[in-house]
């Protein structure tokens, strides 16, 4: 009985023994495996957020460049002639100044929505006239609709509080005295 007991024993401690090692080595595979990647990840640590974080900063200025151009070549409603879909002369001004003066990758000419779909689309097909026919290459800007408000004020107003103020101003003089007591 006791040789049966002993051989039993041997028998199950040899299957233990042949499927321990297997199991063991993946085991310590594994953990070879993350010291590894953690050794190289402690190593290159800012590396590979440098990127990540340079672009979250720089985003929002981007956005505000955006916002910024289309601010710039906006035409409000100060550039169309009253409840017209015809460009006034500041309108076709502000066009001819896009497509001259703006660098090419923020040549775009953004449109205030009016008041109606229609006036909107009127005064859509007015300035991309005038874009086709003022373009020189065969590029020619893209007209986009845009919900920002424009703003300023009509030229024909700030015109004239510019020339009230030059008619209001007083007649330049130096003062009567220039030194201390004499006159």
């Amino acid at each position: 009985m006791k040789a049966s007991l002993v051989s039993t024993l041997s028998i199950v401690l040899l299957f233990a023994a042949s499927a321990v090692p297997v199991q063991a080595q993946y085991v310590l595979e594994d953990f070879a495996h993350s010291v590894k990647r953690d050794f190289k990840r402690n190593n290159c640590w800012p590396e590979p957020f440098v990127r990540p974080d340079r672009v979250s900063v720089r985003v929002p200025f981007a956005l505000m460049v955006h916002a910024g151009w289309q601010q710039q070549n906006l035409l409000g409603l100060y550039h169309f002639k009253e409840n017209g879909a015809e460009l006034n002369e500041a309108g076709q001004l502000k066009v001819r100044s896009i497509l001259a003066e703006t660098p090419p990758h923020h040549r775009t000419i953004y449109l205030q929505r009016a008041i109606s779909e229609e006036q909107t689309a009127a005064r859509m097909e007015t300035v991309q006239e005038l874009v086709a026919k003022l373009s020189v290459n065969s590029e020619t800007p893209s007209v986009v609709l845009s919900s920002a408000p424009a703003s300023g004020w009509p030229a024909d107003e700030v015109d004239a509080i510019g020339r009230k103020f030059q008619a209001s101003a007083p007649q330049p003089r130096l003062p009567e005295a220039a030194l201390g007591g004499e006159k």
